[in-house]
C-alpha cells in the first residue's frame, strides 16, 4: 500500500517537474525568435506550448524508454525499490532546476534527471547500464560543440545567401523546400517510430501530407505578405525554427518528467507500455506548458539578450543548428541503437547562441555571463547525483525498505 502513495505522491511530482522543464527551457526554442525581436516573448511562450506538446505526445516515447531503462537495471528491484528510487531522482531534480531557475541559469533538465536516476542507482546499489552512460555522457557534450559549430556555419551561409539580392520566387521555394522537408522528417518517424508502421507505408502516407501541409503554408504566408522581402523571409524562417525546435524540445525532454514513472506505472496499472507512456506525455505536456507560462521569462531574458546581441539573421542560424541537433540525436539513434539520447537542449540552444556570437569574434559573446552559465553547468549532475542520493537513504529509512 505504502508504494501505491508513493507512486501517487511520485504523478504528482512528476508534474512539477515537467513544470521545472517548462519554466526552465521554454528559453531553448524562443530565445532567438524573441532576442532578435522577431515575436513577442507571449507569442513565442504561446507557440512554445503547442508544438512542445505535439512533440511529446508524438515522439517522446522514443527517449523515455532510454531515461526509464537504459540508465539502471530496473527489472532486478522491487516496486518498492523502484517506486522510492522514481521519486528520489525526480524530486531531486526537480530541487535543482528550481533553485537555478529562480536564479534565471539555463541548465540541463536531462543532466538533471540523468544524475537523479543515477544518483538512487547508486543508493540503492542497483546495476547501472555502462555503455550506455558512456554513449548519453559523450552526446551530453557532443551536442553543445556540434550546435556551436552548425550555427556558425549556418550564419555564414545566411551571410552570403543574402549577399545577392534574391527575388520573392526564390524566398517563396526556399520556405517551401524548408518545410517539406522537416514536416517529412517528422511525418516519418512518428508513423514509422511511434505508430510503428513499416517504412515504405510510413513513407507513402509521409510524402503527400507534407506536400499538403507545405503548400498550404507557402499559400499562407504569400497571402499573410504583400510583398515577401528578405526580412519577411527570415521572420517566417524563424517562426518555423521556433516551431520545429519546440517539437523536437518535446520529443526529447518530456521523457526527463516522466521517463522514470513508465516501469512503475505499467507494473501498478497494467497497461501496455505504448499506452502508459502516451498518457505519461499528456501529463508531461499539460505541465511543461503551465511551467512555460509561470516562471518561462526568468531564463528567456538571460539566454534572450544577455549571451549575445541577436537580430534575425543570427537568430535564425541559432535556431535551426538548436533544432537540428536535438531532432538528430533523438531520431537517429532510435533507428540504429532502438533508443533515442536524452541530450541536452539546453546546452545546444546555449552552444548556438555562443556559435554565432564568436562569428563575430570573442567580443561578440558576454564572457561573465557565459561563464557563470558554464560553471551551473559542471555542477549540475554532481550535485543532484549527492540529493538524489541522500533523498533514497531518507525515504527509504521513513517508509521502511
Amino acid at each position: 500500500m505504502i508504494e501505491i502513495i508513493i507512486y501517487g505522491v511520485g504523478l504528482v511530482l512528476s508534474f512539477y517537474i515537467a513544470w521545472c522543464l517548462g519554466a526552465n527551457d521554454a528559453a531553448n526554442p524562443t530565445d532567438c525568435a524573441v532576442g532578435s525581436g522577431a515575436l513577442s516573448m507571449k507569442k513565442a511562450i504561446i507557440l512554445f506550448a503547442i508544438f512542445a506538446a505535439l512533440g511529446g505526445i508524438l515522439l517522446g516515447p522514443m527517449v523515455m524508454k532510454t531515461v526509464d531503462r537504459g540508465l539502471v537495471d530496473r527489472e532486478s528491484l522491487s516496486i518498492e525499490v523502484l517506486t522510492v528510487g522514481s521519486f528520489s531522482a525526480c524530486l531531486s531534480a526537480g530541487l535543482w532546476i528550481t533553485f537555478c531557475t529562480y536564479r534565471g541559469m539555463p541548465v540541463s533538465t536531462t543532466h538533471s534527471i540523468i544524475g537523479g536516476v543515477i544518483g538512487f542507482g547508486l543508493a540503492s546499489s542497483a546495476p547501472l547500464r555502462w555503455n550506455n552512460l558512456y554513449v548519453v555522457a559523450a552526446s551530453l557534450v557532443i551536442s553543445p560543440l556540434l550546435a556551436l559549430i552548425l550555427a556558425a556555419g549556418l550564419y555564414i551561409l545566411l551571410k552570403n545567401y543574402f549577399k545577392q539580392e534574391r527575388t520573392e520566387k526564390s524566398n517563396l521555394v526556399a520556405i517551401y523546400i524548408l518545410t517539406f522537408v522537416l514536416v517529412f522528417s517528422c511525418f516519418l518517424m512518428i508513423l514509422y517510430q511511434t505508430l510503428g508502421l513499416r517504412i515504405f507505408e510510413a513513407v507513402f502516407i509521409a510524402l503527400p501530407a507534407s506536400f499538403i501541409f507545405s503548400t498550404v503554408l507557402t499559400f499562407v504566408v504569400r497571402v499573410k505578405y504583400s510583398v515577401f522581402t528578405a526580412s519577411n523571409f527570415l521572420y517566417t524562417l524563424l517562426i518555423i525554427g521556433l516551431c520545429f525546435t519546440a517539437f523536437s524540445f518535446g520529443a526529447n525532454d518530456m521523457a526527463n518528467a516522466t521517463g522514470v514513472f513508465v516501469t512503475p506505472t505499467q507494473k501498478i496499472t497494467g497497461n501496455p507500455t505504448f499506452i502508459t507512456m502516451f498518457l505519461l506525455s499528456l501529463l508531461g505536456s499539460a505541465g511543461v506548458a503551465f511551467g512555460a507560462f509561470t516562471w518561462g521569462y526568468k531564463v528567456l531574458e538571460v539566454t534572450a539578450y544577455k549571451i549575445t546581441r541577436l537580430d534575425i539573421l543570427n537568430g535564425a542560424a541559432a535556431e535551426y543548428a538548436n533544432a537540428i541537433v536535438v531532432f538528430l540525436f533523438t531520431v537517429l539513434p532510435s533507428l540504429f541503437l532502438g533508443f533515442g539520447l536524452p541530450i541536452s537542449t539546453t546546452h545546444a540552444s546555449v552552444g548556438s547562441i555562443i556559435g554565432v556570437g564568436l562569428v563575430k569574434g570573442l567580443s561578440g559573446v558576454s564572457r561573465g555571463v557565459t561563464g557563470k552559465i558554464i560553471a551551473f553547468w559542471a555542477l549540475t549532475i554532481p550535485a543532484v547525483i549527492l540529493i538524489s542520493m541522500f533523498l533514497f537513504w531518507l525515504i527509504s529509512k521513513l517508509v521502511g525498505i
